[in-house]
């Protein structure tokens, strides 16, 4: 566990093309001393509480979560992943950097100390291994096509077919220089593929929702199945020199029949026994982890690399609620946060970066690394051109399959530790794995744009559709609580023969305790009482047969991380060519009108798909009146009140939809500043041509405005529109009238007009708690305003190229 100390200078043993001779180092074994008295246990030597190993150990950790969380502050900016910056701070706290002073080797990183502290690193990462074995989706592999198969297999068996033809051309001189097991070792470590970092790097990138995403998973997934076999072979062969390979192979086939006869049937009968909605009992938790230990330890006598025992019991635990999102939230905090960032820089931090420039083997060696790349590449990027999949999609995903991750890099320490590569060649890995990680997130940076599959190439709004098309509407549910206030907003919608709504509801659930997201469509699938979308689906089936021949229902549910439903949602709406997404507000009001619970991660959500939505947006909230009055036949009291802008006219044009033929009531308030003058001709803009060019936005309210007055003129909605003009100086005076009328109505429409100066809110922008809502949006959810209405915030489509 040491940096490397010699009989001779190892540079010079280098230079010459003769082995480093490694040497023992013997400590003295004294007594332990685990903990101190602190500084004043020797006040002219306050450091000598450094020689008390719990101290020391707390020092070490302390320094490198404060240097790679520093790092990753400066780096992030610029795209760097946790992962790169966790590398860069072993080598900053290794010997090509601070570790070539005394101080750092002798007092900070003594010999004598990693043992410590690498223990502690290696037990996480079979913890971390385990966790994310558990959130894999095994059947996943059912479910994949042809180019998932062969990529899967490819990735891993062209680097090491290819790898070992380049070995067999070289073989005398191989063998002539003493490194032929040694270059055999590293083709068979170079042609992993690790479904970890493929995920996290996914996830960084925020691709794990896309179809690039889960098709590297989905390969990556079969790699890693496969790469495990060629491991546990590799490792009895190299071990027990065939003697004893039988009793390890046989050994290990056993352990894997007891995981999945033995281990997973009880795993099932512990999730049956589990209320739904309860906690798993800890006892289960506390065994399982138990079992993980032992299995490296059962692994560990047969002489196989104990990552292959927790990863399979990993596999046997079904992903998700109730028993892996369990597993997942209780340990995955502090595994990922602490124990990975751990064994990631005590190994980095062993490499000596400056043997690479004085060692005669590197060139050899970065030839065989760039032909087991390529042939990673190749072997994902011929398959995913020959099935159909555009030129940039398949760049992107070959060189998504091309990532390193930290299961190499503990495969690269423990052959390194047991001599089996030189570190010169450890040092060059490590360098190369740095220079995978950075250049990934460079090319599919480059390469792939995700905001692209947001843009929409047409118009889908409500103003562009036809008196008598299908209104499409994308609802987002996320708690039970949405059903029923989405429902009601449907209703208020007045679906008609002449005029049918499409309803595509949208379950959005939480990713936890899996690696994989899930999008799943129930249009032909029967509810499952189990699943977690049951009430959901139930709702809208029983609301589309009570509108049967107006409204059709299409339920989704989509299982992603928060950070990234937008995707799914952004998606969905592009793909079923909604004209607007509903989307709950991210807060909840109480039977007393009080806040109850605000969830942020919605929150964020909702910004996101505001900003790239390729149709409408509504954002939706029910303070407890529109819920009631959907179970009733008594008329629904609407309010549009209008400003003026493109998101104005888009809430009108929906209020007129939804009080045609209905007996719904609308009232349109025009509000106008007190300093308004008439429109001249001059705010048309006419080029030489005498064409208009630009039409000034007053103009265009104005024919909104004019449709609705002749509506009314002309006794088309005269019984059930009023339409009123109120002149106001400033937005006390709005805010004076919203508190006069929110309890005259159950629903308020308003345009979000985010980022819009006028006289009408001046004084009120500077208020402003929710951003997202625009200023007359934020009025009605302040806590200010006591009011039981619903309040629907319309955004027109922004995003068109």
């Amino acid at each position: 566990m040491d940096f490397g100390s010699s009989a001779i200078d190892p540079f010079d043993a280098l230079r010459q093309n003769a082995p480093v001779n490694l040497t023992k180092t013997c400590f003295r074994m004294l007594p332990q001393m685990i903990n101190s008295r602190g500084f004043s246990e020797d006040i002219e030597s306050p450091a000598n509480f450094l020689k008390y190993s719990l101290p020391l150990l707390e020092l070490q950790v302390a320094i490198i979560c404060i240097v790679y969380q520093a790092l990753y502050l400066i780096l992030k900016r610029f795209g760097t992943t946790m992962f790169v910056t966790q590398l860069l701070t072993g080598i900053i706290l290794g010997p090509t950097f601070l570790g070539r002073y005394d101080f750092v080797r002798q007092v900070i990183f003594p010999h004598d100390s990693q043992e410590i502290i690498c223990t502690l690193a290696l037990l996480g990462l079979q913890i971390f291994l385990f966790l994310g074995a558990v959130k894999l989706d095994t059947g996943m592999i059912l479910r994949t096509g042809r180019v998932v198969m062969v990529s899967g297999v490819g990735v891993v068996m062209a680097p090491l077919i290819l790898g070992l033809g380049m070995l067999a051309l070289n073989i005398n001189d191989l063998a002539k220089n003493g490194i032929l097991g040694e270059a055999v070792l590293v083709v068979i470590m170079q042609c992993f593929t690790t479904l970890s970092i493929i995920a996290h790097v996914l996830n960084e990138l925020k691709l794990v929702n896309s179809g690039i995403g889960r098709l590297a998973l989905s390969s990556a997934l079969i790699g890693d199945l496969l790469g495990l076999c060629i491991l546990s072979i590799a490792s009895a062969v190299v071990e027990n020199a065939l003697t004893n390979f039988l009793a390890a192979f046989v050994g290990i086939i056993f352990y894997v029949l007891v995981a999945v006869f033995i281990f997973r049937p009880a795993i099932l009968w512990v999730i049956r026994n589990t209320p739904e909605g309860s906690p798993v009992n800890s006892f289960y938790i506390y065994t399982i982890l138990i079992l993980v230990i032992a299995s490296e330890i059962y692994l560990k006598s047969f002489h196989q690399v104990v990552c292959i025992g927790p990863i399979v019991l990993g596999l046997c635990i079904p992903s998700g609620p109730p028993l892996g999102s369990a597993l997942v939230e209780k340990l995955e905090t502090v595994i990922v946060g602490l124990f990975v960032p751990l064994n990631v820089v005590t190994s980095v931090f062993r490499a000596n970066l400056r043997l690479i420039f004085v060692s005669n083997k590197i060139k050899f060696y970065l030839l065989l690394v760039i032909l087991s790349v390529g042939a990673k590449f190749i072997a994902c990027f011929i398959p995913a051109l020959y099935w159909k999949m555009p030129l940039a999609d398949s760049l992107v995903f070959s060189v998504i399959m091309t990532s390193r991750g930290i299961i190499e890099l503990t495969a690269y320490l423990l052959t390194r530790d047991i001599l089996l590569i030189s570190e010169d060649v450890f040092a060059f890995l490590v360098l190369c794995m740095i220079s995978n990680s950075v250049l990934v997130e460079i090319i599919v940076k480059y390469l792939y744009d995700p905001s692209k599959k947001y843009a929409g190439y047409q118009t889908r709004d409500i103003m562009s559709l036809k008196p008598k098309s299908e209104l499409r509407i994308l609802a987002c549910i996320r708690t039970p609580e949405n059903v029923t206030s989405t429902i009601g907003l449907l209703d208020s919608f007045h679906p008609h023969k002449e005029r049918p709504i499409g309803v595509y509801v949208l379950h959005l659930i939480n990713l936890v305790g899996r690696a994989n997201p899930v999008f799943i469509s129930h249009e032909k699938r029967k509810p499952i009482s189990k699943s977690r979308s049951h009430n959901v689906i139930l709702s809208f089936t029983q609301y589309q047969q009570k509108h049967w021949n107006t409204v059709s229902v299409s339920t989704f549910s989509a299982i992603s991380p928060s950070k990234l439903m937008d995707e799914d949602i952004c998606l969905l709406a592009l793909d079923k060519l909604a004209s607007i997404i509903l989307l709950p507000l991210h807060r909840k009001w109480n039977i007393h009108g009080s806040i109850e619970t605000e969830d942020h991660s919605l929150r964020t959500v909702n910004c996101r798909v505001l900003e790239r939505a390729p149709c409408s947006v509504g954002l939706f909230f029910d303070r407890g009146k529109l819920g009631r009055q959907s179970s009733t036949a008594s008329p629904l009291f609407i309010c549009m009140i209008f400003l003026g802008g493109a998101d104005d006219r888009e809430a009108l044009s929906l209020a007129k939809r939804a009080v045609k033929d209905s007996n719904a009531n609308l009232t349109v308030i025009h509000l106008i500043p007190g300093n308004d003058k008439k429109m001249e001709s001059e705010d048309k803009k006419i080029d030489s041509d005498d064409n208009i060019i630009e039409v000034d936005d007053k103009l265009v309210d104005a024919w909104a405005l004019e449709d609705i007055k002749q509506s009314v003129t002309s006794n088309e909605f005269a019984s059930n529109v009023i339409y009123r003009e109120q002149v106001v100086k400033d937005g006390p005076q709005v805010l004076s009238i919203i508190r006069s009328i929110v309890d005259e109505y159950d629903l308020f429409l308003v345009g979000r007009r985010y980022g819009i100066e006028s006289p009408q809110t001046q004084g009120l922008s500077e208020w402003i708690e929710l951003p997202e809502l625009g200023v007359l949006g934020d009025l009605l959810a302040s806590k200010d305003i006591d009011t039981r209405a619903a309040v629907l915030v319309v955004q027109q489509q922004k995003q068109m190229k």
